[in-house]
């Protein structure tokens, strides 16, 4: 007998009305008596204590059947210890109860105990079976659609299968009657096993399924695992090739504006992303900060002789990121150029106007600092000279600061790490000779 034949629902299930009205009074009921998973977790151990403590009286009075489902949760979670005699208690209670709480506190704690093929996990998939005929109707109906949440050898790719073909896998584990797709345990196997089998996301449509899946629309963004291995799966297709202009625009905006600028925000989350495609996204960020300090300083010097040379300077350092030699850049304004960005920003909404550090030494100097195999070069407008680093005489500019002394950076007029923009061009023989 199949496990969807053993849950099979009552013939009158079929035929309940369903409704907005019904469906809004559900949620408002939802709000006002949270279940299991809202549960405070600063109040678990007091309800742990007070079921052991009754457990050990032989006096149940002001113990609700709550919190004996708390204390089965938890058991079955295994990640608060519990006396043994506490937990052979409990065992016994779920072989024998008919009690919705205490059943439901058991499904929840399959679901987040699950591991593929183990004793435990084989155990409590047939308990539940067993007791088909009294679970509390949402998990008997969630799992009579989806018996695979019961297989412990193939639940997990079974699920993330189904979830490749949903449109929005995170809204449809809900509607199907999963409380909590974003739960560890089998969960967390299902999110793997969906990495694993989408496609790789070389749309837009695709990318935004996948970020709707780990950051679905009106719930809290997560900055952990699951986030990470998605990030990199979207990243994935393009570690060794190209990806076209307007589909890495479309990934830079909607990962930014989701877990922040990789070279100044949440460095706890961005250490979770593997190298590589952090790597990848560097390199993008690096394109958007030297066409924004190219706008920035062309605006700022309109049309005066230093404007002119910039924009030969544009043209150089353009060629060599197209030819994928420049891995990172980041740019510090004078404080002149400052308005500028902040006007383009409001005309434009680009954050890149707006993502670079101060110099606060030359109010009209402004850097372009970039990492190029195992150097930093650092260019700069008006007089400035081009410096490659390392040097003997000054540390290595740090990319991705917030402020920077002109004079930390400045070689000495002669030095031979710098060179000055000769109007015929011989400069950019020079670069190519160091560092190309």
């Amino acid at each position: 007998m199949s496990l969807a034949d053993r849950l099979v629902l009552k013939p009158d299930f079929g035929v309940r009305v369903k409704g907005g009205a019904l469906d809004k009074a559900a949620e408002r009921i939802a709000k006002a008596f949270p279940g299991l998973e809202k549960r405070a977790p600063e109040d678990v151990p007091i309800i742990l204590r007070k079921v052991e403590g009754a457990y050990k009286a032989g006096h149940w009075q002001g113990v609700t059947s709550g919190d004996v489902g708390v204390a089965v949760y938890e058991h079955l979670r295994e990640k608060i210890e519990l006396p043994q005699e506490l937990r052979l208690f409990l065992d016994q209670e779920m072989k024998v109860t008919s009690n919705p709480t205490l059943i439901d506190a058991m499904c929840r704690g399959y679901f987040v105990s699950w591991s593929k093929r183990a004793a435990k996990t084989r155990a409590l998939s047939n308990l539940l079976l067993e007791k088909a005929s009294v679970l509390p109707t949402r998990w008997k109906t969630m799992f009579a659609k989806h018996p695979d949440f019961l297989d412990i050898e193939d639940g997990a790719e079974k699920m993330a299968a189904r979830m490749v073909e949903a449109t929005t896998p995170y809204q449809w584990l809900k509607s199907e009657g999963l409380p909590a797709p974003h739960e560890e345990g089998l969960m967390r196997e299902t999110h793997l096993a969906f990495l694993r089998q989408t496609p790789m996301p070389q749309t837009e449509m695709a990318v935004d399924k996948l970020l709707g899946w780990v950051t679905p629309p009106n719930r809290p963004k997560l900055f952990d695992p699951w986030a990470a291995e998605t990030v990199e799966k979207i990243l994935s297709p393009w570690v060794s090739t190209d990806c076209p202009q307007k589909l890495r625009e479309f990934n830079l905006e909607r990962l930014v504006n989701r877990f922040g600028d990789p070279r100044t925000d949440r460095p706890a989350f961005w250490s979770m992303v593997g190298q590589p495609y952090r790597r990848i996204l560097l390199k993008w960020l690096a394109r958007k900060s030297m066409e924004a300090i190219f706008d920035i300083v062309t605006r700022a010097e309109g049309g005066s002789e230093q404007g002119h040379q910039w924009a030969n300077r544009k043209r150089f350092w353009m060629g060599v990121y197209d030819k994928g030699r420049i891995e990172e850049a980041w740019v510090a304004l004078g404080s002149k150029a400052v308005p500028h960005a902040k006007e383009l920003y409001a005309r434009t909404g680009d954050p890149s106007y707006m993502s670079f550090g101060h110099q606060g030494t030359r109010s009209d100097t402004c850097l372009l600092m970039m990492k190029i195999g195992s150097k930093t070069v650092v260019e700069g407008s008006h007089s400035f000279r081009v410096h490659v680093f390392p040097t003997s005489t000054r540390a290595t500019p740090e990319l991705y600061l917030s402020n920077y002394d002109l004079d930390d950076i400045l070689l000495p007029v002669g030095h031979q790490d710098a060179r000055r923009h000769d109007p015929p061009g011989h400069w950019m023989e020079w670069v190519q000779r160091r560092v190309l």
